[in-house]
Parts: C-alpha cells; sequence; structure tokens
C-alpha cells in the first residue's frame, strides 16, 4: 500500500469526539461504565505493553460487541515500544500495521471513524481483503501524539454507531496514561539494564541472566559456560592517553567480542575494563573456539585513538567455568570464573584457563 500524502477521508466517516463523557453516553450503554471503570483500574498496577493492548480489546468487547479487534501501538518517540494484537483473524487476513488503511485513517483523522460499504473505494478494498463489512475505530495518543489505534469489526450487516465510536474514544483517552507509564517504565529499564559507554547488558541484567541461565541448565539438564574477560595492560592506555581514549577502547572492544554470538548469548560489561559471556547449550570445545576466536580477533585488532591519531594493539585474558561440571550456583560459578581469569593474567596474560584446571591442580 502506498503512502498518500493526503488521506481524502469521507466527512461521514468521521465522529465528532467527547472531550468528556456525559450521562447520555452512558444511559444508552450503562455497562460501559464498568467496563471503563476497570480500565481505569488498571492505572496504579505496574503493566506490560502486551498486557494493556490485551485489557483495551478485552473492554472494548465488552462495551461494544465486535467479530474481530486490533489494536496497534508503535510510539514513534521510541521504536523500541511497539506491539500489534489481532483477535479473531486467520493469520493471513490479519493486516500489517503498514497494510492496515484503517490505521492510517484514523491516525490522520485524529477522531474516532466509522467506516462501511460503499464510503470509498481504498477503503472498500480494504475491507474486502480482510474479509469484514464495518468497521468502528479511535487512534490512540501519548502525549498528544498519535501512537497507534484501536479496530473493531463487524462481519454481518449490523453496522456501528456514532455512540460506539464515542465510548471508544473515552476508552483511548484512559489508555494513554497507561501507555506513556509503559513507555517511560521500559526507557528506565532499558537504562538500567544496558551499560551506557558500550551499549552491552550491564552488571545488573547480567546478574539476573546468569541466575536463569544455571537453573535452565540444571533443570534441562544441559550445560552452561560464563567466561570472564579482562584487557591486558589496559590500565596504561588510560595512564598513556588518558580516559577518553581508554572510553573508546572499551567501546570498540564491546563491538569485536558482539561479533557472530547468537541471540541466545549474553555480553555484559561486568566492571571497569572487565566484561562477562554467557554461553547456554555449549561443551568444553564450543568454549574453547568461542574463546580462542575472540582473542585472536582482539589480538589482531588496532584499537584506534582518533585523537591521538595512533592505532595500538591490546591481548585479552579469559577465564572460564561451565555449570553444572564446575559449580551448580550463579555466585560459585562466577566465584569459580573470576579465579580462572585471575590465573590467566597472573601466567603471562592472553591465555585462556579454566577454572576446573586450577581445581585439578590442588
Amino acid at each position: 500500500m502506498g503512502v498518500k500524502p493526503v488521506w481524502n477521508i469521507p466527512a461521514q466517516a468521521v465522529v465528532e469526539a467527547l472531550s468528556e463523557p456525559t450521562p447520555e453516553l452512558f444511559d444508552q450503554n450503562r455497562a460501559a461504565l464498568t467496563s471503563l471503570l476497570r480500565m481505569a483500574l488498571l492505572a496504579g498496577m505496574e503493566l506490560t505493553l502486551p498486557t494493556v493492548l490485551h485489557s483495551l480489546l478485552d473492554v472494548a468487547q465488552s462495551m461494544i460487541a465486535s467479530d474481530r479487534q486490533v489494536v496497534i501501538f508503535a510510539d514513534r518517540r521510541d521504536l523500541g515500544t511497539q506491539s500489534q494484537v489481532g483477535r479473531h483473524f486467520d493469520p493471513p487476513s490479519l493486516p500489517a500495521r503498514n497494510d492496515n488503511l484503517l490505521h492510517a485513517w484514523t491516525g490522520y483523522a485524529g477522531k474516532p471513524l466509522l467506516v462501511g460499504p460503499g464510503l470509498d473505494p481504498d477503503m472498500d478494498a480494504f475491507l474486502n481483503r480482510i474479509e469484514v463489512r464495518t468497521a468502528v475505530a479511535v487512534p490512540l495518543f501519548v502525549e498528544h501524539d498519535w501512537a497507534g489505534s484501536i479496530q473493531l469489526y463487524r462481519t454481518g450487516e449490523l453496522a456501528f454507531t456514532a455512540s460506539d465510536g464515542r465510548l471508544l474514544w473515552i476508552l483511548s483517552l484512559l489508555a494513554e496514561n497507561q501507555m506513556a507509564r509503559i513507555g517511560v517504565l521500559q526507557r528506565l529499564m532499558r537504562m538500567a539494564y544496558n551499560d551506557y559507554l558500550t551499549g552491552l547488558r550491564a552488571r545488573g541484567y547480567f546478574e539476573q541472566a546468569l541466575e536463569q541461565e544455571v537453573h535452565r541448565a540444571l533443570r534441562k539438564g544441559s550445560s552452561c559456560a560464563l567466561l570472564l574477560l579482562d584487557l591486558d595492560n589496559f590500565k596504561v592506555v588510560n595512564d598513556r592517553y588518558g580516559h577518553a581514549a581508554g572510553d573508546e577502547v572499551l567501546r570498540q572492544f564491546a563491538r569485536l567480542i558482539s561479533r557472530d554470538m547468537r541471540d541466545i548469548d549474553t555480553v555484559a560489561r561486568f566492571g571497569g575494563d572487565e566484561f562477562a559471556i554467557i554461553l547456554p547449550d555449549i561443551d568444553d570445545a564450543g568454549v574453547r573456539f568461542v574463546s580462542s576466536r575472540i582473542r585472536e580477533t582482539v589480538r589482531n585488532h588496532r584499537f584506534h585513538l582518533a585523537e591521538h591519531d595512533l592505532g595500538i594493539q591490546l591481548s585479552l585474558s579469559v577465564g572460564v567455568a561451565l555449570c553444572p561440571a564446575d559449580e551448580r550456583s550463579p555466585g560459585q560459578l562466577l566465584r569459580a570464573a573470576d579465579l580462572a581469569l585471575y590465573q590467566a593474567k597472573q601466567r603471562g596474560k592472553d591465555g585462556l584457563f579454566f577454572w576446573r584446571e586450577l581445581r585439578k591442580a590442588g
């Protein structure tokens, strides 16, 4: 579907929205008041975006009977905050957000819409494609910026009414506060769980991920590995070229060790110049391969310091512990990997050391 610079929305499709509910609106549908109250009560709860979207459809359906439902949320200020929920659609007929003409119309109008056969050729084609006859839709806003839509569809002859559009509009106003809170919460979560300097996972996220992977490995009878990595002689970089140069080295290093990692792996900055990698479902041979690849990548890389117009080479020490072969708790696994890393650095740096090797040595 091409993007039109201006949508020619028929005037008869637009329902004049109410800035606040009126007694007359609820006289026509008293059950709607209870449904809206359910939505309002969600404001005091800690909610995720999918939870709110499903709750929106639950409340909308309890107020206004419909055969199919869609809610779309895509905050343009925060691309990480987006989702779509569709109900009672066959998967092929559920329109994608970018192909949803009613969604586009609703955002452009900024008001409730009622659509049905004969209103507009493009809209007729859209309704036919998704196998419905009529629809009512309202925009969703976050801080007065269009961020989504609620859409209800019917497959039969009974059309939606202006009152349906106004009820759905009141619901969207209630939802705005929840959406704003979720956006703020997700941004705070990213700040808490991502390292500000490197963009990798931060220590708080790493600790939770380690606990989950250890428990999963024990439950499934599989294996996971913890690698602790430390740049050799990094202190010299800070002392000789300054902390800004050291920060640039850490950013480049973070990009290097993130290369070729699986989606299930966790790469985190543990603190200072020390980093951690959690490798689920891996054996000794796999750990040695990954560790050797990372060390070789770092060894062959020239860390460019633009401010000083030079490149420097560094090496990497790695300490490894596996669960359950070495330890069976997150704390013990972390301690074992830390001791293994210490031994790797003591034995000449640019090395790989397994905790079990230290344990065998007594």
